[in-house]
């Protein structure tokens, strides 16, 4: 893997604003969990790469190390709510 940039989001926002590949998320949930999308996009829209939902005062690591996920255009965080930290670890 190379090194990894880190993106630190708690609502919208482009992590990578070009292409680029996602090797690792990190999601601290609150009291109510939620759930988010990686978009391949530059904005709030394009194809969902990742969408998962997680529990309540959670912490989940999903790991792609083994099989990073490419994104063509770039890589925007969707949080629909405001219980969630997310972090991203892209190249």
């Amino acid at each position: 893997m190379p090194n990894a940039n880190v993106s630190l989001h708690t609502s919208d926002g482009a992590a990578k604003s070009s292409p680029g590949t996602v090797y690792w998320v990190v999601v601290s949930a609150g009291a109510t969990g939620g759930r988010f999308q990686l978009n391949d996009s530059t904005a709030d829209g394009g194809t969902d790469l990742i969408d998962a939902n997680v529990p309540a005062a959670s912490f989940t690591f999903l790991d792609f190390t083994g099989a990073p996920i490419p994104f063509a255009t770039g890589i925007f965080v969707d949080i629909p709510g405001t219980n969630l930290f997310i972090t991203v670890g892209y190249a």
